[in-house]
């Protein structure tokens, strides 16, 4: 979501930030992996580049990711933006993007309201839209109102444009880029950074600083001093102990299912399931930052139970719609936990790769690795031409809505189709997301068609 956006949800339910704008008590848990007497010390972060040696397949696969890009250094192969004199005007106020000598201008109002010559610090992100961030006295990183899309120009891209477009921002304002709610420091850095340390209480400043600039190893394998130290030691001998747990191994968080399940294909329904529950801290970890969530203790270790760090938003109005699709910017985490897909337990590797961030599969070839293709990618199914947009599985199953601006992002409620409650209760639909010509009693009435008996058959509810 925008870190404004963000912002004005914790606002309204009073949430603890982690940058500590405001004076807060904040809870501390135990460090990871916390030495007990006379036990090693606790772990400490080192940084990926000390994984690379030995996991050279994983630490490649990272750096395309836009986890490896969530934040870098600005040079001319990160910046994306079109820094040749390019302006745009909103509101009476010009803001032109510029080059002086190597660096990277932007040339815009201040908080004074006049306009200022500012360095880029930072680009923020990678695609759909890059942020630019802008260095302030006392440690702050802004982030500006203005985004580059980076999508194809055939797409709508490669231009510039408002994130908040309509809307008369003045300085002073906190959605203005040099107000609090567009503070990097107090928004986005929790997320965008690995081992965050944000604040300086003492001095009443941002003192941030981490130990990996972007999204890396240990923000999600937790600190890695203890397990470089036990691969160290074992190298010595020239081999590793088998069947290594991942504490003697040194690790906060191993991110592997710890049960000898797997999955079976049921030929009757087509659907694959797990002989066993699956027992894993992987969603926990990516919770953390795939959610819209209030922080609720400082330094959670990844992969601790979520509910120790975090509160997850609820189902509330303006979040979610009254059937649980996403309405405001949520992510991911609370709309997966709806889905059957959860139940029957699935996780988010099962879909995606963990180091690339990429798909394990393309089309619905993501989908049959558990969905038998000859029950549901067919015609019959899906009752679309094959090859149309329709025939897509995450089309009817995971529809998009778009968030700052261009970025459109799917629901990992991942539900059946069930226009009759748009009907009913006036919520969006994936069928008249495409046929936007058409009404939602149309939709229901059609998807009734397809499938008699089944709960749309009416084309209303009751």
């Amino acid at each position: 979501m925008t870190c404004a956006r963000r912002a004005i949800w914790h606002k309204s339910k009073s949430v603890l930030c982690e940058a500590a704008l405001a004076v807060v008590v904040m809870v501390t848990l135990p460090g990871p992996m916390a030495a007990a007497a006379g036990a090693d010390p606790p772990a400490a972060f080192i940084g990926a580049a000390a994984c690379a040696g030995c996991h050279t397949s994983q630490f490649d696969a990272r750096k395309g990711s836009h986890h490896a890009r969530a934040m870098q250094p600005v040079t001319t192969a990160t910046v994306l933006g079109d820094f040749a004199d390019a302006s745009l005007e909103d509101f009476g106020v010009t803001t032109t993007f510029f080059r002086n000598g190597g660096r990277f201008m932007v040339r815009t109002d201040g908080p004074d309201g006049t306009l200022h010559d500012y360095p880029v610090a930072y680009t923020f992100g990678v695609y759909p839209l890059q942020h630019y961030l802008i260095a302030f006295p006392g440690g702050r990183l802004q982030a500006l109102g203005i985004a580059w899309d980076s999508r194809p120009k055939d797409q709508g891209g490669q231009r510039w444009f408002q994130l908040y477009p309509g809307q008369q921002l003045k300085p002073g304002d906190p959605l203005h880029w040099t107000g609090r709610d567009q503070t990097w420091n107090y928004q986005c850095a929790g997320c965008h950074s690995t081992d965050l340390k944000n604040y300086d209480l003492a001095a009443n400043a941002c003192a941030t600083s981490w130990t990996d600039l972007d999204v890396a190893c240990e923000g999600c394998h937790g600190p890695g001093s203890l397990h470089i130290a036990w691969a160290k030691a074992h190298a010595k001998d020239g081999a590793y102990p088998s069947g290594t747990d991942a504490t003697r191994m040194g690790l906060t968080n191993w991110l592997k299912s710890t049960d000898s399940s797997h999955c079976e294909m049921n030929p009757e329904t087509g659907i694959s399931r797990r002989t066993e529950k699956l027992v894993s801290t992987e969603l926990e970890t990516c919770a953390a930052c795939h959610s819209l969530r209030k922080v609720i203790a400082h330094n959670t270790r990844p992969g601790a139970p979520y509910l120790e760090g975090y509160l997850p938003a609820l189902l509330e109005s303006g979040l979610y719609h009254a059937d649980g699709q996403i309405d405001g910017e949520v992510y991911e985490y609370g709309s997966f936990l709806q889905s059957r897909m959860h139940a029957a337990g699935v996780t988010c590797s099962n879909c995606h790769d963990p180091h690339s961030a990429k798909l394990r599969a393309e089309g619905n070839a993501l989908c049959a690795q558990c969905h038998l293709p000859e029950k549901f990618d067919v015609a019959s199914h899906y009752h679309h031409r094959p090859g149309n947009a329709g025939a897509q599985s995450v089309n009817c199953h995971m529809p998009t809505k778009n968030y700052m601006i261009v970025d459109a992002r799917r629901d990992h409620s991942i539900r059946v189709l069930r226009s009759d409650l748009s009907v009913a209760l006036g919520h969006p639909n994936a069928c008249n997301q495409c046929h936007a010509d058409r009404s939602a009693q149309w939709a229901a009435e059609t998807v009734g068609g397809w499938y008699p008996g089944g709960p749309s058959s009416t084309g209303t509810v009751g």
